[in-house]
């Protein structure tokens, strides 16, 4: 059966499918908390807290493609950025009261000297690395500070409980023979306030 993906979870899918090291460890672990196939139960909001690497999995698709990739914010008073200006980029920047501040997320979350050599690629495992237990603003799928997402922990939750289901419903997640594969990042998106694959996405769930 072929499907098509568009959203958070669809994302999550479309990843999964391309990378079957991390299809094969998320099966796993889903497969020892609440079962695969016929035997499977549907997980509650605790079997999907005890799920580490789906929660490593939803981060890094996240990290990747975050739904809100570009966005601004005005200045409440007058002040001044650290870094950021003149030849060098490490002069400081003074924004005055009012001004709006543009900020690309997308382009943020896949900064080498971040996230590493392998920046651009797909890889759960980074977060268990002592080297982004700080990252702090480095990482902001869903903004921070007093104007973080209010729906955070539905989307996450949503999202889990979703892709745990169809993991569970189909013994395989591939990409059909004939679609042509790009690396990550390479492939066409479609930016309104969210981000999209502006190819389409097919599966094959067997």
């Amino acid at each position: 059966m072929l499907t098509h993906c568009g959203d958070f979870a669809d994302r999550v899918r479309r990843l999964l499918a391309r990378h079957p090291r991390c299809m094969a460890k998320l099966r796993e672990e889903i497969s020892a908390i609440v079962g695969l196939g016929l035997i499977a139960r549907q997980p509650t909001r605790d079997d999907l807290k005890r799920m580490p690497y789906l929660n490593l999995v939803l981060k890094e698709v996240l990290r990747l493609y975050p739904s809100v990739p570009v966005n601004s914010r005005a200045a409440v008073r007058t002040t001044t950025i650290p870094t950021g200006g003149g030849p060098d980029g490490q002069s400081p920047i003074l924004i005055r009261k009012g001004e709006a501040v543009g900020y690309c997320v997308y382009a943020m979350h896949r900064r080498k000297d971040i996230y590493g050599d392998d920046a651009l690629e797909f890889r759960p495992e980074r977060w268990e690395s002592a080297a982004l237990k700080d990252v702090g603003y480095g990482y902001l799928p869903f903004n921070g500070g007093p104007r973080v997402c209010l729906g955070q922990d539905f989307a996450l939750l949503e999202a889990g409980y979703t892709v745990t289901r169809i993991v569970q419903r189909f013994s395989s997640i591939t990409v059909p023979d004939d679609e042509d594969v790009k690396k990550t990042g390479m492939e066409k998106q479609t930016l309104t306030l969210v981000v999209a694959c502006g190819e389409g996405c097919r599966l094959r769930l067997g």
